[in-house]
């Protein structure tokens, strides 16, 4: 998909931006929270933060470069919404305490793979991952997983399926074969979904909730 050049003031520039937080200061709201985790340059949450203006959202993404793209779409297209932050951090960052049990809908979205074995422990869907999620989401809440690897959705499959506090809601390897599913029919695409479908590739998901 190509590589982003790195910007070397984006640390610095993001911070100029009201849509951005340090993620020590982002402060809890009445609304409801929906975080993503990886949120890249920003289309899936700021078109969701567009429809959805009763719901706030939070976007995690640990490259400053990436965040920068999602914060000047915003003040390019010249839009308002104000029910979204961003924030540059790693996910095993997050502070449980702080979060616990107060965001209602987690969503992973195109993660990295992590291919390799002896990486498996980063992967976004590794059981130290899984137990973080567990703390930081409401009782009701649920996890949505999208992805275009193949092996990471089998990987992820069987991880959750392994665990007796997980309860897998729904699951497909063809999303928009099921796209009339009720998990689906509000399915708000990313930059790299677009390019798979575009590809025609199959799109994996994934919701998940914790018993």
């Amino acid at each position: 998909m190509g590589r982003l050049r790195t910007n070397i003031n984006a640390p610095e520039l993001i911070k100029k931006y009201s849509n951005y937080v340090e993620l020590d200061d982002f402060k809890l709201t009445k609304k409801q929270i929906n975080l993503e985790i990886g949120c890249g340059k920003g289309d899936f949450l700021i078109n969701n933060a567009l429809n959805h203006k009763d719901v706030f959202y939070l976007g995690i993404e640990k490259y400053s470069t990436v965040i920068l793209k999602a914060l000047k779409k915003i003040e390019r297209n010249k839009l308002q919404v104000n029910n979204l932050l961003f924030t540059c951090a790693d996910a095993k960052d997050i502070d449980c305490n702080k979060l616990k049990h107060a965001i209602s809908r987690l969503y992973l979205n195109f993660s990295d793979p992590w291919p390799k074995k002896r990486h498996a422990k980063r992967r976004l869907t590794s059981p130290t991952f899984l137990d973080l999620y567990k703390k930081i989401l409401k009782d009701d809440g649920q996890v949505e997983f999208k992805t275009d690897n193949d092996g990471l959705y089998q990987y992820s499959l069987e991880v959750l399926e392994s665990r007796k506090d997980v309860k897998v809601i729904y699951k497909t390897t063809n999303l928009y074969k099921n796209i009339k599913n009720k998990f689906n029919k509000d399915n708000v695409q990313t930059e790299y979904e677009k390019k798979f479908v575009a590809l025609n590739k199959n799109i994996n998901k994934i919701v998940w909730s914790y018993k």
